[in-house]
């Protein structure tokens, strides 16, 4: 398959990320008064696709320049769920790098790191299997096409 397509319940949780550092940018969430960093989540549109949701978000919603959007899609079933599945996909900018307001766009409090500082630190990070996915990207050992994440 070459992108997953939405039934009208599915997310897409896009990953912005800064190659150059191995880094990802992650938004604060307060769920039960502790701090988890998360990515947005994105309602996919019936028969919308999951790389055309991402881009839809973020670039007319956070207004982000031009992006990349790498064959990788990660999976998340969530049985019993409100939503159908995640998806997670990893969003490079076009050029170069992000512009310097780019943390704004999602957040004001978004923050980048990187998979060490986040597991030094402790921090929750939300979908949890989130660091394994980004670790995998980084060091290239999973392949392209959709992979499950469960």
């Amino acid at each position: 398959m070459d992108d997953a397509r939405s039934d009208g319940r599915d997310v897409v949780r896009p990953v912005l990320i800064d190659s150059s550092k191995r880094r990802l940018l992650l938004i604060p969430s307060a769920p039960d008064s502790e701090v988890c960093w998360t990515v947005p989540t994105v309602p996919m549109r019936p028969g919308e696709t999951v790389r055309r949701a991402a881009v839809r978000h973020l670039r007319r919603v956070a207004h982000l320049p031009a992006l990349r959007i790498p064959p990788l899609i990660g999976r998340l079933s969530h049985k019993g769920a409100p939503q159908g599945v995640q998806y997670v996909v990893v969003v490079r900018p076009a050029a170069e790098s992000w512009p310097p307001a780019v943390c704004f766009a999602l957040a004001p409090e978004a923050r980048w790191w990187t998979t060490t500082e986040l597991r030094l630190a402790g921090a929750l990070v939300e979908p949890a299997d989130l660091l394994d996915f980004m670790d995998g990207y980084w060091d290239g050992w999973l392949p392209d096409g959709e992979i499950s994440l469960e």
